[in-house]
């Protein structure tokens, strides 16, 4: 049954109004294969459990550090985490978060159903990352759950997973919004992934008559380039591409990384392009966007 099939999430953001039409349940699955520099959740780069520290909560009391025999955890300098969770359980402060929660498709349903009220005409349930895809099972199990009981569903990809898993998806979600980083010649290099199959899958979820709004993050010296525009202006004229939004870069994913226990990246050299530049790019894609009877980007 797809209620009973498992997966990992980092989060469940209730009342969110910025991941698809309307009101909607965010669910935020636990890994991805990209390492965009300028990712807003790193934390959810790991597909394995790990623990989350935030050291401004601590109150020192020790109790994380009084684990059974063997057991390994963060906490302890000598040690490396075995995303057991055990030290979270005993944390009376809050300061210790466990990334990668395995739950049941009914167990995450179970939160989306409790804002149904407030879904219509519009909102529903987007499943984001993370990369959901990269749990292709869990994601299908939970879009069907939503279709049965009528609940709209989104899916935020940034098309990044094999064509077999990528299609499969293919007309179970009311809408994609897809993630596009980067100018095709740059993709490789600031994300880890090349983008000739990543527009194949873009094309084909095209093809297949899917609802798609492209969706880019602009970061001021690493990826808004002339190009950039040129690739998001030749891919609104796909059928069934029905806008493309700009998501200026903001600052929320920094310090996740290291309440992870992973590096940080160079923030000091990101920023949101010039207000002028943004409102050039809106006013030029929303000509094209209305040259081809399509939605104004936002």
């Amino acid at each position: 049954m797809p209620s009973d099939v498992t997966g990992r999430i980092f989060d469940i953001q209730r009342y969110c109004i910025g991941d698809g039409p309307g009101i909607r349940t965010t669910v935020f699955f636990q890994g991805c294969r990209l390492r965009c520099p300028w990712c807003h959740n790193p934390e959810s780069r790991f597909f394995a459990p790990r623990v989350s520290f935030r050291a401004e909560s601590c109150i020192g009391c020790g109790r994380c550090r009084m684990l059974p025999p063997g057991e390994m955890c963060r906490r302890n300098p000598e040690m490396r985490c075995s995303g057991c969770g055990i030290c979270v359980k005993e944390c009376p402060a809050g300061a210790l978060t466990l990334l990668g929660r395995l739950l049941r498709a009914e167990e995450v349903m179970n939160v989306v159903r409790r804002d149904r009220f407030f879904y219509a005409p519009s909102g529903g349930m987007t499943l984001s990352g993370g990369e959901p895809l990269a749990q292709i099972e869990f994601a299908l199990a939970l879009l069907e759950c939503a279709r049965r009981e009528g609940i709209h569903t989104a899916l935020e990809t940034s098309g990044a997973v094999p064509r077999e898993e990528f299609r499969r998806v293919i007309g179970k979600c009311d809408l994609v919004l897809f993630d596009i980083k980067a100018a095709p010649d740059r993709y490789r290099e600031l994300t880890g992934a090349d983008f000739t199959p990543i527009y194949e899958n873009l094309k084909h979820l095209s093809d297949a008559g899917s609802r798609i709004i492209l969706r880019t993050p602009l970061v001021q010296q690493w990826n808004v380039c002339g190009e950039l525009f040129e690739l998001l202006s030749q891919l609104l004229e796909l059928p069934h591409v029905e806008s493309a939004e700009l998501l200026p870069y903001h600052a929320l994913g920094r310090g996740k990384a290291a309440m992870a226990g992973s590096s940080e990246p160079a923030w000091e050299t990101m920023s949101a392009p010039p207000p002028e530049l943004l409102l050039d790019w809106e006013k030029r894609l929303g000509e094209k966007a209305a040259s081809l009877g399509k939605a104004v980007p936002k």
